[in-house]
């Protein structure tokens, strides 16, 4: 059985406070300065004016819109999912999407049921809402316990070098987060699916921010994975530079220079919070976690 990780004492309320005041801004996002996008009479989407624009101009069947509503309709939703690729793949071709990668994720229904799939390259200028899987990889030394921290690839198109969790990537059609776990650990971090098949849930994160591809919107199954000591985790699919093992005061600089991609860090201090790091009646604790609630009690809005 693994040991539990204990830490010694939470960050001090200064440390807290900067924490706060430095993400607070990256996830900040007004959406009523957003179109709301439905899908046949569904609330699914957020788009910015750009792509507004854009999807009005190319969709090939019927809207409707008014005071900040855009509604596409199809009485069939593999016609109108079909149509919405169609409408991205064109959009790749004419060069104004980049990042195709051939890779599809499910969009959900507000009732939670799996609407149709999609490139995930067309999910960030429709402002879908993506899932996710993240690991925090932690080890305990003769230093007490640290965290397996991995730094990227500068070849990726996504924040190159900068740092990541462990593993961390999306969930793909028609996977659960369960499968994406032991895909992703394997990987990324060449993780043996006896260090992950036990795994819950450690929690779950909305990354809600706007981008210059469109508007993120993924939420982020957080999972713990305690790594024996002198194992070292080995990339197998070329995204990741290297592995560090760092301390709670390390990560806590690297985030405040900057280091850590945006995703990652709401992962990592979503442990700090549940491993006692952070006092929960400060504004980041409590932001964090209302960001485990959930957007609303809709899957996707």
């Amino acid at each position: 059985m693994s040991a539990t990780p204990v830490f010694p004492a939470p960050l001090s309320a200064a440390t807290q406070d900067a924490l706060w005041h430095y993400i607070r801004p990256l996830f900040s996002v007004d959406l009523s300065a957003w179109t709301a996008l439905h899908l046949n009479g569904e609330h699914l989407v957020f788009l910015n004016e750009r792509w507004r624009v854009q999807l009005q101009q190319d969709w090939p069947h019927t809207q409707q819109g008014g005071d900040g509503v855009l509604d596409l309709r199809h009485p069939d939703w593999l016609t109108l999912a079909d149509s919405l690729q169609d409408t991205a793949r064109h959009w790749h071709k004419s060069g104004l999407l980049g990042g195709w990668r051939d890779e599809w994720f499910d969009v959900y229904g507000s009732d939670g049921a799996v609407r149709f799939a999609l490139e995930r390259a067309a999910f960030r200028p429709l402002g879908l809402t993506s899932r996710a899987v993240h690991i925090n990889g932690l080890v305990q030394t003769h230093e007490g316990w640290r965290f397996w921290i991995a730094r990227r690839s500068p070849f990726k198109a996504v924040d190159p070098d900068k740092l990541d969790n462990i593993v961390g990537g999306g969930i793909a059609r028609g996977e659960d987060p369960a499968e994406a776990l032991l895909r992703e650990g394997f990987e990324e971090a060449g993780l043996p699916a006896n260090l992950l098949s036990g795994l819950n849930v450690a929690g779950v994160q909305h990354s809600l921010r706007a981008v210059s591809r469109g508007l993120h919107r993924e939420r982020l199954y957080v999972f713990d994975a305690v790594l024996p000591p002198g194992y070292t985790p080995e990339n197998q699919d070329g995204e990741v530079a290297a592995f560090h093992i760092m301390s709670v005061d390390e990560i806590t600089a690297a985030i405040l220079e900057g280091r850590f991609m945006n995703d990652a860090l709401l992962v990592t201090l979503d442990a700090f919070g549940r491993y006692g790091l952070l006092n929960p009646e400060l504004p980041l604790a409590r932001w964090l976690q209302q960001g485990r609630r959930g957007f609303d009690s809709a899957e996707n809005v």
